[in-house]
């Protein structure tokens, strides 16, 4: 009985070891996706903002030339 409780201990300690070993590889891959989502977001935006940029030149370039 004795070598079956130490076997299945030394197995609980593996279990855990293994489990533990993983947690830190999730967690990064979970910072990754979190980093290329708010990459993403700050791209778009950026984009956008370029976007807007220039239509609001556009606009005051035809109001400028309306105006003469």
């Amino acid at each position: 009985m004795t070598a079956r409780r130490s076997r299945l201990a030394a197995c609980g300690v593996l279990a855990t070891a293994l489990a533990c070993g993983r947690v830190p590889e999730q967690a990064l891959r979970d910072e990754q996706a979190r980093a290329r989502r708010y990459r993403d977001a700050y791209e778009t935006t950026a984009a956008e903002l370029a976007a807007a940029k220039a239509r609001l030149a556009e606009v005051e370039k035809s109001c400028s030339a309306k105006r003469q």
